[in-house]
């Protein structure tokens, strides 16, 4: 039945490029737990901005929601959604890839069918950037990366902190031994933890300390810093946000932060530029996507939602990847059972 679909899928394909003068053949792919992957041949004669611009007409032909069109080391490369998913869920994935390396996150499956992970004492990670529209799966993606990190790390060697100004994104993570302290809900809480991390932080400078490394997990990170205007307090948010971002990760301290548009206008340029590794999920158009991912054209605007993702970082090609579900009450029972086996 796929094969069945995947060659007439290949042969609308092929039609609609030669009925727009722009003749290709499809050679092979990938069927991935989300996607499926044409690689397409192009005639000598046929321009890879032919083949872009032909995206929505290959869609309608296809009957599909969305379809990515992109040039890599393989050649020219069609995405669109596998009709029939498969989840891709954390407990099914973790056995395949524990034990994970020290301070190093479970991200998801990428569409090659490879676990993704993200190694923040590397200087090309260090801190991360999430972005994406409600329903992208932020805050699931989230609570895979702080799960993974709570279960390879002990205590002694990596701490959390947990700001989420809405209450509500680490529920799961209260039964973590690795908490410095409870999430953090109120906006005057967030500022003394932040003062306290850039006093440590200098501290650690002076001494050359990185032990034990600290995650910062922000959830809304643009109403955090919306409120502390509001607020009018004396320091700010964002600030000190910068302070960490600049000179943390010298200091074995990391932030990952997840906002729903990471606009000029809440979030400083500066900012937004010491996060080397920015993971993106679905956003409303091509201008939100190059603010999320930093660089143009990476159509993050065309993923699917419900942990759909890109990782963008350096000079490397962006990564599609699905998120590794983890639901709240399970995220709790395996944080619970860590805090029992702590505790004995």
């Amino acid at each position: 039945m796929l094969r069945q679909y995947l060659e007439t899928q290949a042969d609308q394909v092929e039609a609609v490029l030669l009925a727009h003068h722009a003749p290709g053949r499809v050679t092979g792919g990938t069927v991935g737990p989300r996607l499926i992957r044409f690689a397409l041949d192009p005639a000598p004669s046929t321009r890879f901005t032919a083949v872009r611009g032909l995206a929505e007409d290959l869609a309608v032909a296809l009957k599909v929601s969305s379809l990515r069109i992109d040039r890599t080391d393989q050649g020219i490369i069609l995405e669109f959604p596998n009709p029939e998913p498969r989840p891709v869920t954390f407990t099914g994935l973790w056995p395949e890839v524990e034990p994970l390396p020290p301070a190093t996150a479970l991200l998801g499956l990428t569409d090659a069918g490879a676990p993704l992970l993200a190694r923040l004492s590397s200087p090309e990670v260090a801190h991360v950037l999430v972005a994406g529209t409600t329903g992208s799966g932020k805050t699931a993606l989230l609570r895979t990366m702080a799960t993974s990190l709570a279960l390879a790390n002990a205590p002694e060697t990596l701490r959390l902190l947990c700001l989420d100004p809405k209450g509500r994104a680490f529920r799961a993570l209260t039964a973590a031994p690795h908490l410095t302290r409870p999430p953090v809900v109120e906006i005057a809480e967030a500022i003394e933890a932040l003062q306290s991390l850039v006093r440590l932080m200098e501290m650690r400078d002076q001494k050359g300390e990185q032990q034990p490394r600290i995650v910062v997990f922000i959830d809304e990170m643009a109403d955090l810093i919306i409120q502390d205007e509001r607020r009018n307090g004396h320091v700010s948010v964002e600030t000190l946000l910068t302070r960490l971002a600049q000179r943390g990760r010298e200091a074995g301290i990391h932030l990952i932060a997840a906002t729903q548009r990471p606009s000029a206008a809440v979030l400083s340029g500066v900012l937004r530029a010491n996060f080397p590794l920015r993971l993106v999920g679905k956003v409303v158009s091509a201008e939100d996507a190059r603010l999320a991912s930093g660089r143009a054209q990476t159509d993050a605007h065309l993923l699917n939602g419900r942990g759909d993702f890109i990782a963008v970082g350096g000079s490397a090609l962006p990564i599609r990847f699905q998120v590794a579900y983890l639901g709240e009450r399970e995220a709790q029972e395996e944080l619970a059972a860590l805090k029992t086996k702590s505790t004995n």
